[in-house]
Parts: structure tokens; C-alpha cells; sequence
């Protein structure tokens, strides 16, 4: 080969090399019984490579080649989504979770942490799962390869004893000492939805179905997840479990002051289910992003014609996590509601009620929170119709406070109100004593002065929320990418003067 035409040939594979961006193929690992682990279609695979000893690792580094800029976020919570997939190709139920010895790692999948066999999840036959990695600077700094393992059980048929079933559930046997077992099986139909069938149970019995966190309701990165469901009633029962719209229940009573947060409706196939527990978890990244107190929380039930509040008890917290239990006495629509601040103007008045052109007059109003929970509200003030004046409320529950604006207004007659309440009318008389026009200026609103509450609340220190959710990895262009297309560029058009000069 000529050395001008090998010349070119060497410019051209560079400005290929150059122009390009670097792929990794697609990861595919085994875990064994039918779980394995895999980037095909994924995010951010670039973040997950297998070493040579066969270890699965996340590729932190900022010498990544597929990596933009410079890795993950200093001093931050970095949620990288969707790295990788786990998959069960089985026939029966794998229950998953991954491990990691690496400081500021953590795995996260469905909106729940999956850091222990306690957080795994349920995969079905032919199932999968998408996880995101979760890396935290804020404390240090992560290693630069950060080695995880994917655990897996896979449902035995020899699980079927003492009421522990393949598919996700508790029961136990017949009790007649024959050798049939409680069957359970749970199904997906969709990410909203469950089947619940049980055979053979005993009568009387409770029999516990896991409902693989059937999310209730989500708010940022935070859910709000139906974990578990126990019922007692005949041998065989068939259900389904669905997650529905809250005001498919109507509207919860004005008096309870709560807002519906999610809904689930569950109903029977087949037999007859005597009474039920839910087992609710509301994650902290839910509280954080809500600002809901657990403790505010509750579930009300629909039977088609009258609503009830059930109780319902914490019966555990984790890792700010919390856990809720609602015993029902049969199937239906259950709402769960969160308390909510009831605050409302009570009365109104104003003292005087006739003044002349150049004088105010005092507006006050009791305001009222008649919820469970402290909240605030702009009162406004409204002269013939129209918002001249507000003020914003805090109250705790069960508290009061008084809202006093002063008024002034044109000459004639004028309707005053704060909020739903009426003060009264308002008389302006005469003229001002110089005979001109009423002493008012052309934005009503700043006829208007407000002075505090007369009763305020106590105020309560607040302290910034800091929470370590994870916050998205910004996307963009890296100035290596950049330098890399322009020296591709520039190759590329020395090749073709070479190959110019080659023809002449």
C-alpha cells in the first residue's frame, strides 16, 4: 500500500474512532435459578460493568469513557435511574434484593429501597424489575468501583408448608389431617392491580397475601404502598385488588376535615371474606414531599351506601419509614385520608358602622381551625364584592384568632365581608369638610391596613426539611465529547485533502 493512500486509510479509522461515542454492549449475567441481571434497553447501563473475577460493579469513575462530565455530583444525592434490570425466567415466584459493602451506595426499585432480603421484592414468571442506583456524596466520597450482588430465593414447591406458599402469602393446612395445604396465589394483571386466590384454607383462619407494594399513591420520589393483605373467611376465595380513584367513594364527610390521599376496591370472585387487615407503608420520601404527619393518617370504608372510619394503628417504623394496620369487617372501597386543617371565619363585624369621608373604620373576624392538624389561610377581606385587603392565618388544631383591618372607603353605602362571613354594611356620610370629594385613593386595596391577629398561635420553630432522596443527574453535553467530534471533524478533512492529492 502506497504510504499517501496508508496515511489516509489511518485518518479515516481515527476520525471514526474520534467522531463516535463510546457504546458498551449489553450486559447480561446470570444469578442462577432463572434470575439473571441485565442493561439491554436500559438507561444508564453505562454505569454497570462485570469485572474479570466475574463481579458485578457499578463504574463510578470519572475516567468512564461513557460517563458525561464528571461522573456523579459532589456534595449531592445522585439518583441514577434505571441502570440496570433484573429478570426471573422461571415458572414459579423469585423474591430479589442486592447487597453492597460500598459507603454512599444504594439500590432502589418500584420507589422502595432494596438494600436487604426484608426490602426484597416479588418478581413473577417472565418478570422484571428496573433498579436505580442511588449514590451519596454528601457524607464522602463513594468509591470509584463499587461491587454489588444480586440475591434471589426461588420459591420451592417444599415451600408449601406451614402456610408459606410459592406465590406470596401465609395460611397453614386443613387441620382434618389430610395432606392438602393452603394454596395461595397472587397475580398481576397490571402495575395497579392484584389477583388473590386461596385454596383449601381453614375456616376461620388468617391467611396473609403480599401485595408486592401495590402503590396507592405517589408524590415525587415517595409512595404511599399496599404491602400486605390478611382475610379470614371461607375455604376458597378469589379477589381483586385494585387501586381506584379516591372520589370513586364519594366525598368524605365536610366534618371529618381529611383529604382523601389514595383509594383501593377490593372485591370477591368467589366466597365470602368474614374480615380483613391492611397493611399500608408510607415511605419518608412520601412524608418529606407531603409534610403529612403519620400519625394524621387513616383509612375510611365504603360499602356502597355510607362511609366509616376504620381504626388503624402504627405498627411500625423503619429507616423513617412507617407502617399502618386497618382491620375492616368486610370488603369494599377503603380511602386512605390524611387530617387537614379546617379553617374557616367564624364571625365578622365592624365597629363603626357610620363614619364620615375622612375617617377608617375597624373590620374584625374570628378565624377558626376546626381540623386535627395546625394550618394556615389568607383571609380576604372584600368591600361591595371586591378583595381589598388579606391577611395570612396559622392555627393549631382547635385554635382561634382574631383579623383586624382598618377601612376606608368612598362616600355612600358598602358591603363588607371577610371570607364567608358578614360584617355588615359600611355608611360613609357627607362630604369632607372642605366640601370636596371622599378622601380615598383609586386602588381600594390601599384604603386598607392590617394589623396582626389579636390571639395568635404560638409560633413553632420549623426547621428546613433536608432529606437524602436522591436528586435526577442532570443531562448534557461533556466538553470531552465535544473535543473528541471537533478532532473527528478535523480528520476527517485532512483525509480529504490527502485523498486529493492522491488523484493528482
Amino acid at each position: 500500500m502506497r504510504p499517501r493512500r496508508f496515511l489516509a486509510v489511518l485518518a479515516l479509522l481515527v476520525a471514526v474512532a474520534l467522531a463516535l461515542p463510546t457504546f458498551a454492549a449489553p450486559l447480561s449475567d446470570p444469578v442462577g435459578d432463572g434470575v439473571s441481571v441485565t442493561t439491554t434497553n436500559s438507561t444508564n447501563a453505562e454505569y454497570v460493568r462485570v469485572t474479570g473475577d466475574g463481579e458485578l460493579t457499578l463504574d463510578l469513575a470519572t475516567s468512564n469513557p461513557a460517563l458525561s462530565g464528571a461522573g456523579v455530583n459532589a456534595e449531592a444525592v445522585t439518583y441514577i435511574a434505571d441502570a440496570f434490570r433484573v429478570r426471573y425466567d422461571g415458572d414459579r415466584f423469585a423474591s430479589v434484593w442486592l447487597t453492597t459493602e460500598a459507603d454512599g451506595i444504594a439500590f432502589r426499585a418500584r420507589g422502595a429501597r432494596l438494600g436487604s432480603r426484608t426490602d426484597a421484592i416479588r418478581l413473577n414468571p417472565n418478570g422484571s424489575v428496573s433498579v436505580g442506583v442511588v449514590v451519596d456524596t454528601t457524607t464522602g466520597t463513594p468509591p470509584e468501583d463499587a461491587s454489588f450482588s444480586v440475591e434471589a430465593r426461588v420459591a420451592e414447591a417444599a415451600d408449601v408448608t406451614d402456610g408459606t406458599v410459592a406465590s406470596g402469602g401465609t395460611g397453614g393446612s386443613t387441620g382434618d389431617g389430610s395432606a392438602e395445604e393452603t394454596l395461595m396465589q397472587v397475580e398481576h394483571p397490571s402495575a395497579t392491580s392484584r389477583t388473590v386466590t386461596i385454596e383449601n384454607a381453614v375456616v376461620g383462619r388468617p391467611n396473609t397475601a403480599t401485595m408486592d407494594r401495590l402503590v396507592v399513591d405517589r408524590e415525587g420520589d415517595g409512595v404511599v404502598t399496599l404491602d400486605e393483605l390478611t382475610v379470614v373467611g371461607q375455604s376458597t376465595l378469589e379477589m381483586d385488588v385494585a387501586v381506584t380513584e379516591p372520589d370513586a367513594a364519594g366525598s368524605l364527610p365536610a366534618s371529618a376535615s381529611m383529604r382523601p390521599v389514595g383509594a383501593v376496591s377490593v372485591a370477591e370472585r368467589r366466597g365470602t371474606v368474614d374480615r380483613a387487615t391492611f397493611r399500608f407503608a408510607v415511605d419518608r420520601a412520601y412524608l418529606a414531599a407531603t409534610g403529612i404527619d403519620p400519625e394524621s393518617l387513616t383509612v375510611y370504608r365504603y360499602d356502597g351506601s355510607e362511609r366509616s372510619e376504620l381504626d388503624v394503628e402504627v405498627v411500625g417504623r423503619s429507616g423513617g419509614d412507617v407502617f399502618l394496620e386497618a382491620d375492616t369487617p368486610g370488603l369494599s372501597t377503603f380511602v386512605v385520608a390524611a387530617a387537614a386543617p379546617s379553617i374557616r371565619v367564624e364571625a365578622a363585624e365592624l365597629q363603626p358602622a357610620t363614619v364620615a369621608p375622612d375617617e377608617r373604620t375597624t373590620v374584625t373576624a374570628t378565624v377558626t381551625n376546626d381540623g386535627r392538624v395546625a394550618g394556615e389561610r389568607t383571609v380576604a377581606l372584600m368591600l361591595d364584592g371586591d378583595v381589598v385587603g388579606e391577611r395570612r392565618v396559622t392555627l393549631a388544631p382547635d385554635e382561634s384568632a382574631r383579623v383586624t383591618f382598618r377601612v376606608r372607603a368612598p362616600r355612600g353605602t358598602h358591603d363588607v365581608r371577610v371570607g364567608a362571613a358578614d360584617a355588615g354594611r359600611l355608611v360613609v356620610e357627607g362630604a369632607t369638610p372642605d366640601g370636596g370629594a371622599t378622601p380615598v385613593a383609586s386602588n381600594p386595596a390601599a384604603n386598607v391596613t392590617e394589623t396582626p391577629p389579636a390571639a395568635s398561635p404560638e409560633a413553632a420553630d420549623t426547621p428546613a426539611v433536608s432529606t437524602d432522596e436522591p436528586v435526577a443527574e442532570p443531562a448534557g453535553g461533556s466538553l470531552p465529547a465535544t473535543v473528541a467530534f471537533v478532532a473527528g471533524l478535523l480528520a476527517l478533512l485532512v483525509l480529504m485533502a490527502l485523498a486529493r492529492r492522491v488523484r493528482r
